[in-house]
């Protein structure tokens, strides 16, 4: 569970996680209460997806760079391709691969201040998804517009 009492990781277990700080310059342009919220569903953090995601990478922070990009939180190019190919394929409903993409993009964003452009234009894609699974979430519109005004600091 986090410090907000959400479970994190699906294992059931007891212990307590919450966010570590963000990155200044993601800190500085994402605002909204809700990128430091790991208890709203639609919150970047916030779902069970989206939380295992963060942990995991939070874990092994060393292991990004400024010059990571976001189809190097794949385990293959393979798992990129796939996973960029199957978003908004599965019904209105379900689980979507947009959900696993945006995760990771927010996360690379909060842990290293910066994404690549084809990783920003695959998670704007999608929020895209998202927006449409869940009649405009005002969530996501705010996660949209602010990562369609987001300058990585050398821009």
């Amino acid at each position: 569970m986090n410090t907000q009492g959400v479970e994190v990781g699906g294992s059931g277990g007891t212990e307590e996680w919450g966010m570590q700080p963000a990155h200044p310059s993601f800190a500085a342009h994402f605002t909204d209460p809700m990128y430091n919220d790991p208890a709203d569903e639609w919150a970047p953090f916030g779902s069970d997806e989206a939380a295992d995601v963060l942990a995991e990478w939070e874990e092994r922070r060393d292991a990004l760079t400024s010059s990571t990009r976001l189809r190097d939180m794949y385990d293959s190019e393979k798992d990129w391709q796939e996973s960029v190919s199957e978003i908004g394929t599965s019904p209105l409903d379900t689980d979507d691969e947009a959900t696993w993409v945006v995760a990771r993009a927010f996360t690379l964003l909060r842990l290293t201040g910066q994404i690549d452009d084809e990783g920003k234009a695959v998670a704007l894609r999608g929020l895209d998804r998202l927006l449409q699974e869940t009649d405009n979430a005002r969530e996501y519109v705010q996660q949209k517009r602010d990562l369609e005004s987001w300058r990585n600091p050398t821009e």
